[in-house]
């Protein structure tokens, strides 16, 4: 298991920051190489226990991609466990007061599974990528 940890700052409140991150809309616009994103489950999309299917283009590779939000506790932290082919993980959003903005820290442990394994030496380097874009795709979005 690899897991990444980074963070940014952005000029939104926490409390945008977070109405942000529990909308469904707002993942198309930040998670990289998200095409599409549909809610599955009834009620709120950020509730715990909330599911949601995705579909990733990797270079013209089309990837499903299932979410299950595991945390929620407003303005404060947003976390889901999340499946691909071959990969689970979990990945979540810790939120604190910076300055007149917000620190966005963000987490990801990447669990790799079956032929996939072979690459488990690369998969601190993929998470760290994916962390990067994912925080510098927050930052065009909410300001910093």
């Amino acid at each position: 298991m690899a897991r990444i940890e980074s963070s940014i700052n952005v000029t939104k409140s926490v409390g945008e920051t977070f109405a942000f991150l529990t909308k469904r809309e707002s993942h198309l616009n930040f998670i990289p190489r998200m095409v599409s994103l549909t809610q599955t489950s009834q009620g709120e999309f950020a509730r715990v226990g909330g599911t949601s299917e995705g579909m990733l283009n990797y270079f013209g590779i089309k990837i499903p991609v299932k979410y299950e939000i595991m945390e929620n506790m407003p303005d404060r932290s947003l976390a889901m466990n999340g499946a691909m082919p071959y990969v689970k993980f979990r990945d979540g959003y810790v939120l604190s007061k910076y300055n007149a903005g917000t620190e966005i820290k963000f987490w990801l442990e990447l669990n790799l599974a079956g032929w996939p394994r072979i690459f488990s030496p690369f998969a601190g380097l993929i998470g760290k990528i994916h962390a990067w874009e994912t925080l510098r795709n927050l930052k065009r979005e909410l300001g910093g």
